[in-house]
């Protein structure tokens, strides 16, 4: 019978490492997606001392600047 023969069958090594890989990766975009039910995302989420502060700065700085209306330079002799 086919359908016990497919029951049966043990993947070999080349396939089970195939298979951790996608399982691992699957799970790893489901964590980074925020669909890990498992995890409390808001530990990170609202803990300040997580942040990355040199990108805030940045953020900041870009924002300022993006807001700026533009002025002509002054020429230079």
């Amino acid at each position: 019978d086919e359908e016990e023969e497919e029951e049966e069958r043990v993947p070999d090594e080349a396939e089970q490492e195939l298979l951790r890989l996608e399982f691992t990766t699957r799970m790893y975009q489901r964590f980074l997606e925020g669909q890990d039910g498992d995890f409390d995302y808001s530990q990170v989420d609202e803990n300040p001392e997580l942040d990355n502060l040199d990108i805030l700065s940045r953020d900041l700085e870009d924002r300022y600047f993006d807001e700026e209306e533009p002025s002509e330079a002054p020429q230079l002799e």
